[in-house]
């Protein structure tokens, strides 16, 4: 309709009047993306703007290192100031609107049925609110675009290219779904600068621009930066069954890219270290293994945190177990203990497939979904123990090699899910008892560590930290609680566990005596 406005010979003012007041009653009962993006460029036309439509032809930017998305007053002046024109708030409103049309889609499983038109609204209504400034306060600030990008518009943008890049014309739109545009706007938002003056004469100059913009973002000294990963590659399949779709549901937000942890700095790893070798004063090895890691890690400015699978063997009690979710917390990554002990099932490692009653994905899944993070700690607690018999599938120690090999780990099926998943930035650490019932296969994909078993003189550090870890598993100060004399422990020989049960009979008698009611009055 819009088309036929030309027949009426309106003047350009009384027909872009009409268009406009046109596109607001119909995006009233018609929900389009199309139609918002029009609506939202009607509005910016009003407002005596332009945005070229060149600005959006496939690696444009890239191939040319023209300025990124950029303004432009349709009848420009002698007289315009420096100012920098900004998104009218009509055209905010309209471009949001289409954004949310495609979160909606998205949440209900409806992008399957979009076509190419509507997809390219919604990237091209992400790119503007994340790059140009707004007149609307929300979307001024650079800061503020960051974060709307970060977290709403990138892990949307991933899924609406997805479906681009699935219609029958998708070739002839590559830059939106191959990551081009993406990136550009995703660099735009993170600070770094792009080309906004005239290319210079220097054809050796352009391409030295061009490469940098390119080129992965320098952290700042002594940082890095991680990125995001899909974690799940749709589509999920739909399920007949009504508490299956259910868990599909709560499931679906993996289809987002999710963010990854980042390696610490140099300083944050010594750290980690000096405080690790504090409270493990018998295990100064596995602490130097794990700086040798780590330290060559960062200095070499890896940005993502994820650690060779490592298993420690040692005694029952030596603080295995202990020492790989403290070094889970020192380094804030979500922790996963999965105790293989006795298993013979794959259960508890793959979930249980669709159709079975509590039927649900594999618990890594959970881990990241809980923790809206593609990273995590997970330990394979009593590995040795592992059965090798199973009526319900794989053994565990054959499921577990898919875990530990990273050309297996980056596209494991997921049964329940019935889709790939990425398990790549997770981290496998086990403990054991023993090797002699490792299987060899599995035994080679380990670092091997060894922990000894505390010293007499270790006694008085390993009970404040067991007080400590019961402190945090009360939601307690740490000061709270209070310590043992030494007396009770001194030159016994308990392990870890033993002197758990000693705190814990120590903290038990102490409430008793001290704490009742009529002790406190």
């Amino acid at each position: 309709m819009l088309d036929t406005l030309d027949e009426l010979r309106l003047d350009d003012e009384s027909a872009d009047a009409f268009r406009l007041e046109w596109l607001e009653n119909l995006t009233q009962t018609v929900d389009t993306p199309v139609l918002h993006e029009l609506r939202a460029m009607e509005h910016l036309k009003q407002a005596g703007l332009r945005l070229p439509r060149e600005a959006w032809k496939p690696r444009l930017p890239h191939a040319e290192g023209l300025p990124f998305l950029k303004l432009h007053r349709i009848c420009p002046g002698t007289d315009d100031s420096d100012r920098p024109l900004r998104l009218p708030i009509g055209t905010v409103a309209s471009l949001r609107a289409c954004v949310a049309t495609a979160v909606a889609a998205h949440r209900e499983d409806r992008l399957q049925a979009w076509d190419s038109t509507d997809c390219l609204s919604v990237l091209r209504s992400i790119a503007m609110l994340s790059s140009l400034e707004s007149e609307t306060r929300e979307l001024r600030a650079p800061q503020n675009r960051k974060d709307f990008f970060q977290g709403l518009c990138q892990g949307l943008w991933s899924a609406v290219s997805e479906q681009l890049a699935s219609t029958p014309d998708a070739e002839d739109h590559e830059g939106f779904w191959d990551g081009s545009l993406q990136r550009l706007v995703a660099l735009h938002v993170s600070g770094l600068a792009f080309v906004d003056q005239t290319v210079t004469s220097e054809r050796s100059e352009v391409n030295r621009v061009s490469a940098s913009i390119l080129s992965e973002p320098e952290p700042p000294a002594g940082t890095a930066r991680a990125g995001t990963l899909q974690v799940v590659r749709g589509p999920i399949p739909t399920a007949s069954n009504k508490e299956d779709a259910e868990t599909i549901r709560i499931y679906k937000p993996l289809l987002i890219p999710q963010p990854v942890a980042s390696m610490p700095s140099p300083q944050e790893v010594d750290a980690v270290l000096d405080a690790l070798a504090q409270e493990f004063p018998w295990a100064t090895n596995v602490v130097s293994e794990l700086g040798s890691m780590m330290k060559a890690r960062s200095l070499f400015g890896v940005r993502e945190l994820c650690l060779s699978p490592v298993l420690i063997v040692g005694y029952p009690g030596s603080g295995k177990s202990r020492f790989v979710r403290r070094l889970a917390e020192h380094l804030k990554l979500p922790y996963l203990p999965l105790a293989l002990g006795g298993r013979t099932d794959s259960k508890l490692l793959s979930g249980t497939s669709r159709g079975w009653a509590g039927g649900e994905p594999t618990p890594l899944l959970r881990l990241m979904l809980q923790h809206k993070s593609a990273s995590g700690m997970v330990l394979l607690d009593e590995i040795d123990k592992v059965g090798e018999t199973n009526s319900n599938g794989a053994p565990a120690a054959s499921l577990l090699l898919g875990f530990l090999e990273p050309e297996t780990a980056a596209r494991w099926h997921d049964g329940f899910l019935q889709a790939t998943c990425n398990f790549t930035r997770l981290t496998f650490w086990a403990t054991a008892n023993s090797l002699k019932s490792m299987p060899a296969a599995l035994l080679s994909r380990f670092t091997v560590l060894y922990m000894p078993e505390p010293r007499p003189e270790d006694m008085a550090v390993l009970v404040k930290g067991i007080t400590d870890d019961i402190a945090r598993e009360w939601r307690l100060p740490l000061e709270v609680l209070p310590l043992p004399p030494r007396s009770m422990y001194e030159g016994a020989r308990l392990n870890a566990r033993e002197l758990r049960r000693m705190v814990m009979q120590f903290l038990s008698d102490w409430a008793t005596e001290n704490l009742r009611p009529e002790r406190l009055h």
